[in-house]
């Protein structure tokens, strides 16, 4: 009797002493989702302008500053479910830079800044300075592409007067694959 108890006081310390051996691990790094698609990279394709109202412009003023084909590159950085990205587009040179989330259907990103401000374009008979107000891009994964729309708002600034004439909405839908 005095054996067994002595076995089990010692299997008991034994536990307690592995116990106690575990709290100066470092935590193991988690893993990446095994549901959200990993999307780091860079990615292009091409850009259709499907929709753009405001200001007033004819279609070939939108024409010759925002083209109906263009192409963008979406560069991302992913860290779990975060995503930053820079988009840029071919026919402005615009790039802005965004931030958001992955899920498992696909990606919603808002643009925190933009490099170029007060793009200067004919519209309405006047000469207009756009100054970005804000951009989105919502896509969704689709057999190893992304697509979605990206879409931009502006502010025009009549150039000679310095007035305000109102907002653009610009729309594009895009298909981006990676490089």
């Amino acid at each position: 009797m005095k054996a067994s108890s002595l076995m089990r006081a010692g299997v008991l310390a034994l536990v307690a002493a592995s116990l106690g051996c575990q709290e100066g691990r470092p935590p193991v790094p988690t893993a990446a989702s095994l549901f959200v698609p990993i999307v780091d990279g860079v990615w292009s394709g091409p850009m259709t302008r499907v929709a753009a109202s405001g200001l007033g412009c004819t279609t070939q003023e939108l024409e010759d500053f925002l083209p109906v084909n263009d192409l963008g590159t979406l560069s991302v950085l992913q860290t779990g479910t975060d995503l930053l990205a820079t988009m840029t587009t071919e026919s402005t040179g615009l790039a802005c830079r965004y931030s958001g989330s992955a899920s498992v259907t696909g990606m919603a990103l808002n643009a925190s800044s933009c490099d170029r401000t007060g793009l200067l374009v004919a519209c309405a008979g006047r000469t207009v300075r756009l100054e970005l107000v804000g951009s989105s891009v919502d896509g969704s994964w689709n057999s190893g592409a992304i697509t979605g729309v990206a879409s931009s708002t502006y502010n025009g600034i009549d150039e000679a007067s310095g007035q305000g004439i109102g907002s653009l909405v610009v729309n594009h839908a895009f298909t981006a694959t990676r490089r």
